[in-house]
């Protein structure tokens, strides 16, 4: 293994400064294990993109040690090249780490996972590219592995990434005080280059991995390997009974709820007929405001992961 290098990039803030650590540990187990290691991280998302899409082309791998905005980052500068990403859930809600059964808070297992991977067959997972669409919007794309949410969880998303308490704590509270002033939104989508459509509706989700929240499987069957999306929505529903609807996603059985569908898509363009601006949410970062697009890229990240393509889901 003397011979391969991976690029280590750490989220300095993630989960209160705990990735930084953990960060520091897993080079120093790579390190005794013979891989050359070069550190990536830097103060901001922006430098560190910066530094490793410079040394990309030169890496085996690039490992990210930090939440899903973090993971998400590294699978935008790895999508679409041969270097692999490797992942060590060290955030708050590691809901793509769940979904590829990774261990959580157990950086020697990471690093041990890591190493194996290095030596296993390549296995590789769809992304979603999420484009604005708007007319007097800037460029912008990204990408996402797991989800992107564009209804009454994107709300959510956004109150919960300013309170510095747990995930699930801070999540639950964010749900509470959104609620009272909710109203579904007014949404027109297009969906696999079909007709428009209009839909009022309080959740929309497009998923990948099928969880969100810090462990909610809002889509149950969702695969990452599977080159299909999945469409979720939640219509007709009183502000009550969303209340109740968060509790039952935890324990999978929101899937009988009236109003609540789940359908497998290619590609989904969406925007609001009227209202307020609306931002959408990807593995929990901030992205667009709508109207979007998101598109399934099958493959296109190639994952470093002590997993076969079945496991993947």
């Amino acid at each position: 293994m003397s011979r391969l290098r991976v690029g280590l990039l750490s989220n300095p803030t993630a989960a209160l400064g705990t990735a930084r650590r953990v960060g520091r540990q897993v080079g120093d187990l790579l390190r005794l294990a013979g891989i050359s290691v070069v550190d990536l991280s830097g103060p901001s998302a922006h430098v560190a993109r910066a530094r490793a899409e410079e040394v990309r082309d030169t890496l085996t791998a690039l490992v990210v040690v930090g939440g899903d905005g973090t993971v998400a980052l590294g699978a935008e500068i790895v999508a679409g090249s041969p270097v692999r990403l490797g992942i060590v859930p060290a955030g708050s809600g590691n809901d793509l780490a769940r979904a590829l059964g990774l261990p959580l808070n157990d950086p020697e297992e990471s690093t041990r996972i890591l190493l194996h991977a290095l030596s296993r067959p390549v296995v590789t997972v769809d992304a979603i590219e999420v484009v604005s669409t708007g007319e007097h919007a800037l460029p912008h794309r990204s990408i996402a592995l797991g989800n992107v949410n564009l209804g009454f969880d994107a709300l959510v998303n956004a109150r919960a990434n300013s309170s510095q308490r747990s995930h699930t704590v801070r999540y639950k509270t964010a749900v509470l005080r959104e609620l009272p002033a909710f109203k579904p939104f007014p949404y027109w989508i297009e969906v696999d280059g079909g007709q428009r459509q209009d839909l009022d509706a309080s959740l929309v989700t497009i998923s990948n991995s099928g969880i969100f929240g810090g462990g909610m499987r809002i889509a149950p069957q969702a695969r990452l390997d599977d080159s299909a999306l999945e469409l979720i929505t939640l219509e007709g529903i009183s502000r009550a009974e969303l209340l109740r609807f968060f509790p039952r996603v935890f324990r999978g059985t929101h899937t009988s709820v009236p109003g609540f569908a789940i359908r497998p898509v290619r590609e989904v363009t969406i925007g609001l007929r009227h209202g307020r601006a609306l931002r959408a949410y990807s593995d929990g970062e901030a992205r667009t405001l709508l109207p979007l697009t998101a598109r399934i890229l099958p493959g296109a990240v190639r994952l470093l992961a002590d997993l076969t393509p079945e496991d993947a889901s």
